[in-house]
């Protein structure tokens, strides 16, 4: 089985900027305001800066296409097992063909509850403020994890761990591992799946345990990966 775990780096060679790079979208606005779960709840005014940010990421998303790294992991899960995990909110692996794709942070095409935690898909509608279709709370949301806020598919994630083999592949790209580090939950589990890292800056937290390092941008990594197992 191969599990290719996606970051914000994956979707930087789609053009969409990424949180934390230099120049991404964390220098223009404040994260002690825009996605923060406790101060949501509480103040009208971060709502509103909430529903603005989370739109516009909504209007970038719509135009971007999935590059050729995108397209090649549809491929590959049509010629075997491929289970596909991502910290992006972004649908460009849908948009590739990729079936099952678990989204660890939530979708922008969905609108979730703050108050019984219900999801539900919005497709392309606007974030704006309503009644949750299941509890009738008028405190909804983005679909999307905030910071302060339960990561409900974490759980699903540690069950997938739990369940890795010595015989499986998992891919790591694209990601600085400084909000979700899999290495570190893989070796805690004490699993020993061959992982391979794909990224143009490899951060130390890769560079052990028998992880193979590719420094390479998402997409040219994927590409030469990919390549090299068809080939074998």
């Amino acid at each position: 089985m191969i599990y290719i775990f996606t970051g914000a780096g994956m979707a930087a060679d789609s053009g969409l900027p990424t949180f934390r790079d230099t120049g991404g979208l964390w220098e223009n606005y404040d994260i002690n305001q825009v996605c923060n779960f406790p101060r949501f709840i509480k103040e009208q005014n971060i709502r509103d800066l909430t529903f603005q940010f989370y739109n516009e990421r909504k209007l970038q998303y719509a135009v971007a296409k999935p590059h050729a790294g995108y397209l090649a992991i549809a491929e590959l899960q049509q010629q075997q097992p491929v289970k596909v995990i991502t910290t992006n909110i972004d649908l460009l692996h849908e948009a590739a063909g990729t079936a099952g794709v678990l989204h660890l942070h939530g979708r922008v095409d969905q609108m979730s509850c703050a108050q019984c935690y219900h999801y539900w898909d919005i497709a392309n509608h606007v974030f704006e403020p309503g009644e949750c279709v299941a509890c009738g709370s008028a405190m909804v949301k983005p679909g999307i994890v905030f910071f302060g806020e339960m990561a409900p598919e974490y759980e699903a994630l540690h069950w997938l761990i739990e369940d890795l083999k010595s015989t499986d592949t998992f891919v790591i790209v694209g990601t600085s591992l400084n909000v979700v580090n899999p290495i570190a939950m893989i070796r805690s589990a004490g699993k020993s799946p061959q992982i391979i890292f794909i990224d143009k800056n490899i951060p130390a937290a890769a560079k052990a345990h028998g992880v193979v390092c590719m420094e390479e941008t998402a997409e040219v990594g994927l590409l030469k990966w990919i390549n090299a197992i068809n080939q074998s």
